[in-house]
């Protein structure tokens, strides 16, 4: 049903599609944890804890984008990690995005 969800996500919306941006972009898509409770939203097939505003890995993609495919006008606005492996880092705990992200790309270049 996944499969037959995201086809159709691609037919229907094209360069906007989530699978567009993973396939033919090289962008891995995480989604945030929500719902109306604690609890009502959990990422599928994590067997770990998660809370309301946790991000999950969604789609994973074959090829990977470099900084190089941004438009360097774009650079100030893509924050960088030097602790998470998108690769295998599939939950991202809100509490911890500071720790996580604590430079922007402009810093380096």
């Amino acid at each position: 049903m996944l499969i037959s969800d995201l086809k159709k996500d691609l037919l229907d919306r094209k360069n906007l599609s989530d699978v567009n941006i993973v396939v033919n972009k090289g962008i891995f898509i995480y989604q945030a944890v929500e719902g109306n409770q604690e609890g009502d939203d959990y990422p599928v097939g994590y067997q770990g804890e998660t809370k309301m505003g946790d991000y999950y890995r969604y789609l994973l993609p074959t090829i990977y984008a470099t900084i190089d495919d941004f438009p360097r006008e774009l650079w100030n606005g893509i924050a960088l990690s030097k602790t998470l492996d998108f690769t295998k880092d599939r939950v991202m705990f809100n509490n911890y995005i500071n720790q996580y992200f604590t430079n922007v790309v402009s810093d380096f270049f």
